[in-house]
Formats: structure tokens, sequence, C-alpha cells
């Protein structure tokens, strides 16, 4: 093969090397647009490094309730947690197995009146109706305890009895006598 050929090949081979290192130049970023080393060693930088910490905060939070209720608890994203609520004024509440609604308290007065003869379905009318004493069980109570028992009633009617006998006698012995007596 002649020099010229060599030549030729050479300048062949050189010119195919010179396109490959051009096009591979051409496919490469500058350095502004790539990751060096360091960067990619540190964790915090890299998905693959930071897979393991991922779900957590870089800074835990901590997480208060305001208002009436209290509580807090810290969190990190790198599992559930539980907040447990307190409300201190709840214990001045009632409990609701003891207290009625106020629905609840309307339907038993309703129910309550619904069971009254119409002229004494209110507090007025019945206290109307009872004369309006504050104290009446017990004024009942005491004319109760002055009816007269049965058996005095029954001593009474036999006292009456003889009584209206004992007139009636008389009445027929006034009869007689003026029946007997002659006129002058």
């Amino acid at each position: 093969m002649s020099i010229s050929e060599q030549l030729t090949g050479l300048r062949t081979a050189i010119s195919n090397a010179l396109g490959a290192i051009d096009g591979k130049l051409r496919n490469k970023p500058d350095r502004g647009e790539i990751y060096t080393r360091d960067y990619l060693s540190n964790g915090e930088n890299t998905l693959g490094a930071g897979a393991s910490r991922a779900g957590r905060l870089t800074t835990p939070r901590a997480i208060s309730l305001g208002g009436d209720g209290q509580g807090s608890v810290s969190f990190d994203g790198s599992g559930d947690v539980t907040l447990t609520l307190t409300v201190p004024a709840l214990a001045d509440k009632a409990n609701a197995a003891d207290t009625l609604t106020s629905e609840q308290v309307d339907a038993r007065i309703q129910a309550l009146i619904g069971s009254a003869p119409e002229a004494l379905d209110t507090l007025k009318e019945l206290a109307d109706a009872l004369g309006n004493n504050p104290n009446f069980a017990t004024t009942v109570q005491q004319q109760l305890g002055e009816k007269a028992t049965k058996s005095r009633v029954d001593a009474l009617e036999q006292t009456l009895a003889g009584g209206f006998a004992d007139l009636a006698d008389a009445f027929r012995d006034g009869i007689t006598q003026i029946n007997s007596t002659t006129g002058a």
C-alpha cells in the first residue's frame, strides 16, 4: 500500500474518531447541568440514598390543639401517631345517661297534657280547679278526718229514730186527750 493510500486511510480514521468525539461531546451536558460525585454522595441530594428517609420530615413537627381541647404530639412523617385529646370543660357537663334532651322533655309534657281534659290542660287551670290551695292534699286529708265514721252515723240514726218515735207517741197522746174531752 502506498503512502498516499495510507495517509488517506489515516485521515479517514482520524475524521471518524473526531466525528465520534464530536458526537459524544455534543451529547455531553455542560458542567452547570450535571451533578458531581460529591453532590451525589450526599444522601440528602439523591432519591436512592434518601429513600430510607423519604417518608420522614427533615424537621419533626409538633401538632397541638387549641381552644377547649388539649393535646399535642411530635410528628416526623415516619409513621402514624396518636393524638390524645382531653377537654377539661367536659368534667363540668352532665352525663347524657342522666339527662333528657329538650325534645324528650317536650314529648313527656305533651304526653301529660294529652291525657288531661281540655279544661285542665294547663297548670293554671289545675290550680284554679283546686281552689289555688297550695296545701290541697292536707286540706282534703283534714276534711276526710272530720267525716263521721259509719258507727257514729248508725248511732245518730238510732237516736233520731228513737226521738221521732217519742215525738209521734206524744202527738198521739195529745190527740187522744183532745178527743176525750167534752165540750163545756
